[in-house]
């Protein structure tokens, strides 16, 4: 099971990074059958059957009775693995496509924690790893909208991806914010797997809504950050929180 999903989600990290197009296959290629692709998208409606929009526009609805939307809301963000003949599924009048969705990840609803330096840097954090990343970086993260951020994240796992925790944790110290150009974010991993049967290399996306965090930058300086800087544990060969951090940077023009 767990090999399976890493193919779905190396699959969707190639998607994204391609920048493929739902509609693509239909140029130049007699086969229309698309098969297991990987969507991402914002859940519409999830009461019998599974409506959700992708991020460039489509509105995918499931033919099928979808496993695991029981835990789906309006708004959330999901990673879902789609099956559909262009030829046949596609009406372009509405951008709307009738797809089999053979499974179904929701990547949002992460937490994103205010704290302050001194007490993150303490003793005892609230809000402190047991498990670092292979890297956030490969993927440049970026902004879905205004306030949520789709990060792209490596680590070791063993079987089960759900196991495996994500949240964000920024300063609302005046000093961390007041007169910045940029926005620091912690990457913050946590897992209740095995840590020594960690061996495999996983592959999540991960949507924050960071809205209060833009929201006490704001505050101080009266305008959004330039930059949003990602800082995270790495862990390039082994499944130990390093002493050290290293940074991902992303930048983003906020429309208000």
């Amino acid at each position: 099971m767990f090999m399976k999903q890493m193919k779905f989600f190396l699959v969707a990290l190639m998607a994204v990074v391609m920048g493929m197009s739902v509609t693509s296959c239909m140029n130049g290629d007699d086969n229309t059958q698309v098969n297991n692709r990987p969507i991402l998208g914002k859940v519409k409606d999830s009461f019998l059957s599974l409506t959700f929009t992708s991020l460039d526009g489509y509105t995918f609805k499931s033919k099928n009775a979808v496993e695991g939307t029981t835990n789906l809301m309006t708004n959330d963000f999901i990673v879902a693995s789609c099956s559909y003949d262009a030829a046949v599924d596609i009406d372009p009048t509405t951008n709307t496509i009738n797809a089999t969705i053979d499974s179904v990840e929701k990547i949002s609803g992460n937490s994103v924690w205010g704290t302050t330096k001194a007490n993150d840097e303490g003793e005892n954090p609230d809000h402190a790893s047991n498990r670092g990343v292979i890297s956030v970086s490969d993927l440049t993260p970026f902004m879905i909208d205004n306030y949520n951020l789709l990060i792209p994240i490596q680590y070791f796992a063993f079987e089960k991806i759900a196991s495996h925790t994500f949240s964000l944790v920024y300063y609302s110290d005046e000093d961390e914010l007041k007169g910045k150009t940029d926005l620091k974010l912690f990457l913050r991993h946590t897992s209740i797997e095995e840590d020594e049967k960690e061996i495999y290399r996983a592959f999540s996306y991960r949507v924050f809504d960071i809205s209060n965090a833009l929201q006490a930058y704001k505050s101080f300086n009266d305008k959004y950050p330039n930059n949003i800087i990602i800082v995270a544990e790495t862990n390039p060969s082994d499944n130990d929180v390093p002493k050290t951090t290293t940074t991902s940077s992303v930048t983003y023009t906020f429309k208000e």
